[in-house]
């Protein structure tokens, strides 16, 4: 059947991971500070009036209205309120490594007004503020989800055509080595996840995981532990941990796959201890967890049509949650 194809042009094929959280707009008075931190995905700050005061040691940024910064994953930093600030902040992650790697190793921290990016960035960002003001009861609808989404698009698509070629690795800094083996980390993950997924005899091990990133970057294990936890304060075991959590979640909520399934896929040839190590993690058994997570009627249904031990002719939704849960 190959052949009726043969003169087609095709689209990629797309399965990004694309998270927006955290969004929230603020005044606060001078002097006010939040204390030092971290996160496991970007955060963008953007300032519409006032002065703040970003410092990622041992660096110190100012940023004055109409300026914007994005601090990559891992980065620890304090902000504080030089004079009343007014600003908008929102977290992201998209598992497109190519841009993640470029935006992570050569973009600056903060852009000043009246750069070329800045333009594009701050229509964008008054636009999704305008969502703000719009909305005094915070329930969003599909149709505002959507633009927010398309919004963040936009963003994503001006850094993405702003930040330079990947420097080569051979004049690199120790570390842009260390956000580079955080970032291989996760694309590998999720790679082998999808072969797994394709292949369910492949499973994920961390420490050929590790081994062969190592070995991409010409560096030996000991030296990429010692740089990737000088700078992230964990070893890329740890971080690796972090991500097969992120992963184990995420397959959890989906009905197609049972916990014997994830818990192979992720490397676990015994359910049993990933369901320990999942309690660990989460405080949750995987049970416990999908069950907190499936708690809407149209979810219900979803597993319904993929589960047949889900009892369909129960009337009483409640019972009918309970009975899937038990069997």
């Amino acid at each position: 059947m190959e052949h009726l194809l043969k003169n087609a042009k095709l689209l990629p094929i797309i399965n990004w991971s694309y998270t927006f959280f955290g969004a929230h707009l603020q005044r606060v008075p001078k002097e006010w500070e939040y204390p030092k931190e971290r996160h496991t995905a970007f955060e963008m700050i953007y300032i519409l009036s006032g002065t703040e005061r970003i410092e990622c040691d041992p660096y110190s940024y100012t940023l004055n209205k109409g300026d914007f910064a994005i601090i990559s994953p891992g980065t620890f930093h304090h902000v504080q309120a030089i004079s009343e600030l007014t600003y908008f902040c929102f977290h992201f992650d998209l598992d497109e490594p190519i841009f993640e790697e470029q935006l992570i190793a050569n973009s600056k921290i903060v852009y000043h007004d009246g750069e070329s990016i800045n333009n594009k960035i701050s229509s964008d960002m008054k636009d999704m503020i305008t969502l703000i003001h719009g909305n005094q009861e915070g329930q969003y609808r599909f149709e505002e989800k959507m633009k927010i989404q398309i919004i963040l698009s936009n963003i994503l698509l001006a850094l993405y055509q702003h930040v330079s070629i990947p420097t080569k690795p051979g004049n690199i800094s120790n570390m842009q080595f260390a956000k580079i083996i955080r970032v291989h980390i996760k694309k590998t993950m999720h790679q082998r996840l999808s072969q797994a997924i394709s292949n369910p005899g492949l499973g994920l091990d961390d420490t050929e995981i590790i081994s062969t990133i190592c070995q991409q970057l010409n560096l030996s294990i000991g030296y990429a532990s010692r740089i990737f936890k000088t700078y992230y304060g964990a070893s890329p075991k740890a971080y690796l941990s972090d991500i097969k959590q992120e992963l184990a979640q995420q397959l959890l909520i989906k009905p197609q796959f049972n916990i014997k399934q994830i818990s192979e896929m992720l490397g676990y040839n015994n359910p049993g201890n990933f369901s320990r190590q999942f309690k660990i993690w989460t405080g949750d058994s995987p049970k416990e967890y999908r069950r907190r997570k499936v708690s809407h009627f149209v979810d219900q249904k979803l597993f319904s049509e993929n589960f047949s031990m889900y009892m369909k002719n129960n009337s009483n939704d409640k019972n009918r949650e309970n009975d899937f849960w038990k069997k």
